[in-house]
């Protein structure tokens, strides 16, 4: 196994205003108050085997991320388990959460092509834990399987407190981990949560708390294996209850039906109107918001969705776009609403097929609308290097308040960059939002890194 780079985000912490956005879990890996940022490149070259896979982490200041204190690990690191191998790709996922209750937050690092033996049958995938600490990690623990299943990985594990005790919890395919963990990796306890109802696929979990208890809850896409003869798919936007006894059963929200999702679409959970509930962000092409009450989600009917042709945003809404591809909410100007993040990794820029942009969206009492949307590419005034074919910039997005006052950071990947050698942008926020000026990349020759085919910018921690 391989250890390479850790990065840490943080996300904006609710403040005393009625109207505070919602925060997301904070990363603050060295426990010195500012968000630190992780990024993975699980196709890149350690010590000669390729695929071997690294992640990377800038960690925050006064001043903000910075290059120059940043660190790599690999599973060659000090204190890491494992050994670098060919193929084991350490960083197919990312999980940020302070899993064993001291202070600072820990990253779970899968690497999905490993192989590996416990009670005598054989593994493919695992999860190891970075510690935080004072000097960020300097010990990593490779975490027991689960159960007799020989594929252990542990993408689109998803985090937060889904009991209201105080302790971050992890859910990974069913199965909820309940913090804290000791040392050895082992949950408090464990339970099986039902995600999706009937015999259907599914397409995409996130945690956030909709209703505003203070408990994490759920939200799940699923749909049937089979389209019908018109090509629906019966898609499935349900909803599960975070509480004191743990996850409550599921609340199909029917009104969701029809909507024509694809396994690539994404979904996120922010407060965009600042009433302390966080709200459904749906990105398939636009945005589609589903507002939290006190009741968990509102009736999805008539849910508010924005292009790019809606008054306001910028750019045209064209064939082949993904206007959100990847989503992140956060507050970036500091006025107590949540903005999105939009990732659109397959926007052509003139003769230029798939060089991708990304737009911010301010939130705002009644949500966002539109207006004030902010695009920006590889093309746009100061931001450094140049877009090409195929650099999908906006693949991946992020929101870090690295310098710790309290506006949120966008974090943009361009997974495609120089033949997939992968790339990260990172864009100042102030009291008028993101701009371009003092915007950084972070690439294979700021990290020391082989940079052939390495997918820098793969994955940042949910």
């Amino acid at each position: 196994m391989a250890v390479a780079l850790a990065a840490a985000s943080v996300g904006v912490l609710p403040v005393g205003d009625a109207r505070a956005a919602t925060a997301t879990v904070r990363q603050d890996f060295n426990g010195d108050g500012y968000g630190d940022l992780a990024v993975t490149a699980p196709n890149a070259t350690v010590n000669g085997k390729t695929r071997a896979g690294y992640v990377a982490v800038l960690y925050g200041s006064a001043s903000g991320l910075r290059t120059t204190v940043r660190k790599v690990y690999t599973q060659a690191s000090a204190g890491i388990a494992g050994t670098v191998e060919a193929g084991d790709r350490f960083g197919s996922d990312l999980v940020a959460a302070d899993l064993d209750g001291d202070g600072y937050s820990d990253l779970q690092v899968s690497a999905d092509g490993e192989q590996w033996e416990q009670g005598g049958i054989a593994r493919k995938g695992s999860r190891t834990v970075l510690w935080g600490g004072p000097g960020g990690f300097t010990s990593g623990k490779v975490r027991p399987a689960i159960g007799d299943s020989p594929y252990q990985s542990g993408s689109s594990t998803v985090t937060g407190d889904f009991n209201g005790d105080g302790h971050e919890d992890l859910l990974y395919s069913g199965r909820m981990e309940y913090g804290p963990f000791g040392r050895d990796g082992v949950p408090a306890g464990t339970t099986g949560v039902r995600l999706y109802d009937g015999d259907i696929e599914l397409v995409k979990v996130v945690a956030g708390d909709v209703d505003g208890d203070g408990i994490t809850d759920l939200v799940t896409l699923a749909r049937s294996y089979d389209a019908d003869d018109e090509g629906n798919r019966g898609e499935h936007l349900n909803f599960l209850r975070g509480s004191r006894e743990g996850i409550r059963p599921l609340v199909v929200l029917k009104d969701a039906q029809g909507e024509e999702i694809r396994p690539g679409w994404t979904l996120t959970i922010g407060d965009v109107n600042g009433d302390r509930r966080g709200d459904i962000v749906m990105g398939y092409g636009g945005l589609r918001f589903i507002y939290g009450t006190a009741n968990g989600p509102a009736n999805a009917v008539g849910a508010h969705t924005i292009t790019q042709d809606t008054p306001g945003m910028p750019g045209t809404d064209e064939a082949g776009d993904v206007l959100g591809y990847d989503l992140a909410v956060a507050d970036v100007n500091g006025d107590g609403y949540g903005d999105v993040l939009a990732g659109d990794p397959y926007e052509d820029l003139g003769t230029l097929r798939e060089a991708g942009t990304f737009v911010v969206v301010p939130g705002g009492p009644d949500g966002p609308t539109g207006a004030g949307g902010r695009l920006f590419s590889q093309n746009s005034a100061d931001v450094p290097g140049t877009a090409e074919k195929g650099d999908g910039f906006g693949e991946r997005v992020h929101l870090v308040d690295g310098n710790g006052d309290g506006r949120a950071e966008p974090v943009v990947a361009a997974v495609g960059e120089d033949s997939y050698a992968g790339g990260v942008w990172v864009f100042p926020s102030g009291s008028t939002g993101v701009t371009a000026k003092n915007s950084f990349a972070v690439g294979a020759r700021t990290l020391g890194t082989v940079a052939t085919g390495a997918w820098l910018g793969h994955r940042f921690p949910r």
